[in-house]
């Protein structure tokens, strides 16, 4: 019986040594094709959740061609927040990312608020806004770039300008803001003539 036993146990030995391997060999394939898996799922995740936190919003620069300056619309990606209008002001006052454009308003502006009532977005500025020496075209860009920008947001379809917190008469002298103003297409360079 012991001899038995003494040919057997190697016989076992040799067997459950190479029986195994190729069972290994395929848990260990399975592991790298799970693993993958996870990581693949992993990275979907983390996509859907930065569009799930991000947001493309439209902002309004001027453009200037051989005839005049225009406005032209340009996307960004920003971070949602509770308040995305007045983020969309914060983002138009920082000026574009495009070179070949112009931001509008002076870069040391504070935007103190955007409250929205009865589809009227009331934009509220400091008034570091009013420091602007353009002409009448100038400011016509100006407030068309910021009801533009405003009125792709849903529920706002008018604007009412305030400085600190006060309805004004014009901002530069030219054009009267004493009530909400619209959507202004005629200044969009798409609209043009001499614009694509």
């Amino acid at each position: 019986m012991k001899k038995i036993f003494l040919i057997l146990l190697p016989l076992l030995i040799v067997s459950s040594i190479f029986g195994c391997a190729p069972g290994t060999k395929e848990l260990s394939t399975k592991n790298q094709a799970l693993q993958k898996k996870v990581t693949n799922l992993e990275q979907q995740l983390k996509t859907a959740k930065e569009q799930a936190e991000n947001e493309q919003i439209t902002l309004y620069f001027a453009k200037d061609t051989s005839t005049d300056s225009y406005l032209v619309p340009e996307l960004r990606t920003v971070r949602r927040q509770s308040d995305m209008p007045k983020l969309a002001m914060e983002e138009l006052i920082k000026g574009p990312s495009d070179k070949t454009l112009e931001g509008l308003i002076p870069e040391d502006t504070k935007v103190n608020s955007v409250k929205v009532k009865d589809y009227i977005a009331y934009p509220d500025f400091s008034k570091e806004i009013t420091k602007l020496s353009v002409g009448g075209r100038g400011e016509a860009l100006i407030l068309a770039s910021i009801a533009n920008t405003l009125i792709k947001f849903p529920g706002i379809e008018k604007v009412q300008i305030l400085i600190d917190g006060e309805k004004t008469e014009t901002l530069a002298g030219h054009f009267d803001i004493s009530k909400p103003i619209g959507r202004n297409e005629t200044v969009l360079l798409l609209n043009t003539k001499t614009g694509a």
